[in-house]
């Protein structure tokens, strides 16, 4: 079994027009490992969701951020239930998606002109890494997601146009290659 670390987790929900913040309350309500915390940023009406990780007990730092995404924020595609993959009875969206969303967020804070978003970049390259080395242990090849049509032109378009992007930026060309993208 193959290990990734990653820097915070996401969960896409998979209905649309749902509150985030309702969905934040019912986990941290559930399960005593997650727990909110007010945002720092002045005027937010939001709360933060985190996750404490194994050894938390002892060392209160050991903690990921869970942010909520709800479709089509973000540019996030819809995923069907039969679409969806099950690690452990948990469901999870496919690793092309995930590794898409990852590298438009990659993006995001790269261009931006906020000094915090671009802090995020080198945990969204660490996170983009490890998914890309994920995707070839798993075989997803951006071909035979273009064969199968599930996504949308554009989405497929924004795809090579963002790890065009990334390629770039931080090289990892054979990464690329050997999940089917030219570059």
């Amino acid at each position: 079994m193959l290990v990734f670390n990653t820097q915070d987790i996401d969960i896409v929900v998979s209905v649309e027009r749902i509150d985030p913040e309702y969905i934040k309350q019912t986990i941290a309500g559930e399960d005593g490992r997650y727990y909110l915390e007010r945002s720092r940023k002045r005027g937010a009406t939001y709360r933060k969701l985190y996750c404490r990780l194994p050894g938390w007990a002892t060392d209160e730092t050991r903690c990921v951020k869970v942010d909520i995404l709800v479709p089509p924020s973000l540019n996030l595609p819809t995923i069907s239930a039969s679409e969806r993959w099950f690690i452990r009875n948990i469901p999870t969206m496919p690793i092309f998606d995930l590794l898409v969303m990852k590298t438009q967020g990659w993006w995001d804070h790269h261009i931006s002109n906020r000094e915090d978003f671009r802090n995020k970049e080198d945990n969204d390259v660490s996170d983009i890494v490890a998914l890309l080395k994920r995707a070839k242990f798993e075989k997803v090849s951006y071909v035979d997601e273009v064969d199968e049509s599930r996504h949308s032109r554009e989405f497929m378009s924004r795809a090579r146009t963002l790890v065009n992007r990334f390629v770039s930026v931080h090289g990892r060309n054979r990464q690329w290659r050997a999940i089917g993208f030219d570059v």
